[in-house]
Protein backbone atom coordinates (compact mmCIF):
# COMPACT_ATOMS: atom_id res chain seq x y z
CA UNK A 1 0.00 0.00 0.00
CA UNK A 2 1.44 3.37 -0.99
CA UNK A 3 2.08 6.02 1.68
CA UNK A 4 -0.54 8.35 0.18
CA UNK A 5 -3.13 5.59 0.25
CA UNK A 6 -2.35 5.01 3.94
CA UNK A 7 -2.75 8.72 4.68
CA UNK A 8 -6.02 8.80 2.73
CA UNK A 9 -7.31 5.73 4.56
CA UNK A 10 -6.30 7.26 7.87
CA UNK A 11 -8.16 10.48 7.07
CA UNK A 12 -11.23 8.50 6.03
CA UNK A 13 -11.29 6.57 9.30
CA UNK A 14 -10.63 9.77 11.26
CA UNK A 15 -13.65 11.45 9.70
CA UNK A 16 -15.75 8.34 10.22
CA UNK A 17 -14.73 8.22 13.89
CA UNK A 18 -15.56 11.88 14.39
CA UNK A 19 -18.88 11.30 12.67
CA UNK A 20 -19.74 8.52 15.08
CA UNK A 21 -18.77 10.65 18.08
CA UNK A 22 -20.02 14.10 17.07
CA UNK A 23 -22.76 13.68 14.46
CA UNK A 24 -24.63 10.44 15.16
CA UNK A 25 -27.69 11.68 13.26
CA UNK A 26 -25.64 12.06 10.07
CA UNK A 27 -24.23 8.57 10.56
CA UNK A 28 -27.71 7.20 11.20
CA UNK A 29 -28.91 8.66 7.89
CA UNK A 30 -26.04 7.02 6.04
CA UNK A 31 -26.65 3.76 7.90
CA UNK A 32 -30.33 3.84 7.02
CA UNK A 33 -29.23 3.82 3.38
CA UNK A 34 -26.81 0.92 3.97
CA UNK A 35 -28.92 -0.92 6.55
CA UNK A 36 -29.65 -3.97 4.42
CA UNK A 37 -26.05 -4.32 3.28
CA UNK A 38 -23.82 -4.09 6.37
CA UNK A 39 -25.19 -2.42 9.51
CA UNK A 40 -28.37 -2.05 11.55
CA UNK A 41 -29.68 0.90 13.61
CA UNK A 42 -29.79 -0.97 16.92
CA UNK A 43 -26.11 -1.75 16.69
CA UNK A 44 -25.22 1.88 15.89
CA UNK A 45 -27.30 3.24 18.75
CA UNK A 46 -25.87 0.84 21.33
CA UNK A 47 -22.24 0.81 20.20
CA UNK A 48 -21.74 4.39 18.95
CA UNK A 49 -18.88 5.37 21.27
CA UNK A 50 -17.07 2.05 20.90
CA UNK A 51 -17.12 2.26 17.08
CA UNK A 52 -16.14 5.93 17.15
CA UNK A 53 -13.07 5.27 19.26
CA UNK A 54 -12.21 2.23 17.14
CA UNK A 55 -12.26 4.25 13.91
CA UNK A 56 -10.21 7.05 15.49
CA UNK A 57 -7.56 4.52 16.58
CA UNK A 58 -7.49 2.96 13.10
CA UNK A 59 -7.08 6.45 11.60
CA UNK A 60 -4.12 7.21 13.88
CA UNK A 61 -2.50 3.92 12.84
CA UNK A 62 -2.89 4.62 9.11
CA UNK A 63 -1.81 8.25 9.46
CA UNK A 64 1.32 7.19 11.35
CA UNK A 65 2.18 4.47 8.83
CA UNK A 66 1.68 6.87 5.93
CA UNK A 67 3.68 9.66 7.58
CA UNK A 68 6.62 7.41 8.41
CA UNK A 69 6.61 5.97 4.88
CA UNK A 70 6.58 9.44 3.33
CA UNK A 71 9.37 10.89 5.45
CA UNK A 72 11.69 7.98 6.16
CA UNK A 73 15.38 8.49 5.62
CA UNK A 74 16.90 6.86 2.52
Amino acid sequence: MSPWAKVGTGLFFFLLGLGYLCQPTLVERVVSFLRDVVLNDAHIALERRKWGVFFLLISVLFLYMGYTALYRLP
